[in-house]
C-alpha cells in the first residue's frame, strides 16, 4: 500500500510541475487577404485578451510580402491603436515618451514606426509592454500594412523585454527590405572551402616523393658485394686454395702413416 501511494503522490506531484510550467499561447486571425495600401482591417489582438496574459506580452505576427504588380518599392507594418486615431505604438516620437513600449531583438524599424519587413520575412517579434495596454481602446493592439499581409498573431506572456528599438530613416528602412541578409553566411562557407582548397597537404607528400628516387638512386651502392665473388671466380682463385687444402690434408695423412 505504502509503495502506491509514493506511485499516486510522485504522479500527482510530477503533474501538477507540467500543469505549472506549461505555457499558453494565443492565436488570433488578422487577415486572410491584402487589406490595401497604408491600411488596416481593425482586426487586432483585443485590449481585454491582453491584459488577461498579466503582464509583458510576446506577440509573433505570421506575415507575407504582397507585391502583386512588382512594383513595390518596400514592405511595412505598424503596431497601431485603432480606437485613438490609429497612434502608433512603434515610433522613436511614442516610446521616448513612454520608453520600451514595444521592445525586440530582431525589428528594424522607422522612425515614425512602421515595421521594416524583409522579403524573406515570414515572422516578426516583439514584446509588447503591460504599461501601454491600459492605454489602449477595446479594440486592441491592429496592425496597419503596406505591401504585406498579417496573417495571424500569437501572443504569450513575456519572459523578459527584449532590446531597445533601433530606429532607421526612410532610405535605410527600403533598403532592408529587399536586402539579401543570409549572403554573410554562404561567403563564410566559401572562405572556409577555399582555405582547405588551398592547404598544400597534397602539395607536401608530392614534394616528399623525391625522397623514393634517392632511395632507388643508392639502390647500385648494394651491388659491388657480387663484384668480388665473381672475380674470384674468374681468376682462379678459388680452386688454386681448394688444390692447396687437399695437398695440406694428404701430407698430414702422410705423416701419420710413418708414425704408425
Amino acid at each position: 500500500m505504502k509503495l502506491k501511494k509514493i506511485a499516486a503522490l510522485t504522479a500527482a506531484a510530477a503533474m501538477a510541475i507540467s500543469m505549472a510550467v506549461t505555457v499558453s499561447a494565443e492565436t488570433v486571425t488578422i487577415d486572410d487577404e491584402y487589406p490595401g495600401q497604408w491600411v488596416s482591417s481593425g482586426a487586432g489582438i483585443k485590449k481585454a485578451d491582453l491584459e488577461a496574459v498579466g503582464g509583458d506580452v510576446k506577440i509573433v505576427l505570421d506575415v507575407e510580402v504582397y507585391d502583386k504588380f512588382g512594383l513595390a518599392d518596400q514592405y511595412l507594418v505598424h503596431p497601431i491603436d485603432y480606437d485613438n486615431g490609429w497612434a502608433s505604438r512603434s515610433s522613436e516620437e511614442y516610446n521616448y515618451e513612454h520608453p520600451d513600449t514595444i521592445t525586440s531583438d530582431t525589428l528594424t524599424v522607422k522612425r515614425d514606426g512602421w515595421i521594416c519587413v524583409n522579403k524573406n520575412d515570414t515572422q516578426l517579434e516583439f514584446v509588447y509592454s503591460a504599461d501601454d495596454i491600459a492605454n489602449l481602446g477595446d479594440d486592441g493592439l491592429c496592425f496597419s500594412c503596406c505591401n504585406v499581409i498579417v496573417h495571424s498573431a500569437t501572443y504569450e506572456k513575456a519572459d523578459a523585454k527584449q532590446a531597445t528599438l533601433q530606429w532607421v530613416g526612410d532610405q535605410e528602412g527600403k533598403d532592408y527590405c529587399f536586402a539579401d541578409l543570409d549572403a554573410a553566411a554562404p561567403a563564410e562557407e566559401e572562405a572556409v572551402e577555399e582555405v582547405v582548397e588551398e592547404a598544400p597537404a597534397e602539395e607536401v607528400v608530392e614534394e616528399a616523393a623525391p625522397a623514393e628516387e634517392v632511395v632507388e638512386e643508392a639502390a647500385p651502392a648494394a651491388e659491388p658485394a657480387p663484384v668480388a665473388t665473381t672475380t674470384s671466380t674468374a681468376t682462379g682463385n678459388a680452386p688454386a686454395m681448394a688444390v692447396v687444402a687437399v695437398m695440406a690434408v694428404a701430407a698430414a695423412a702422410a705423416v701419420v702413416t710413418k708414425r704408425k
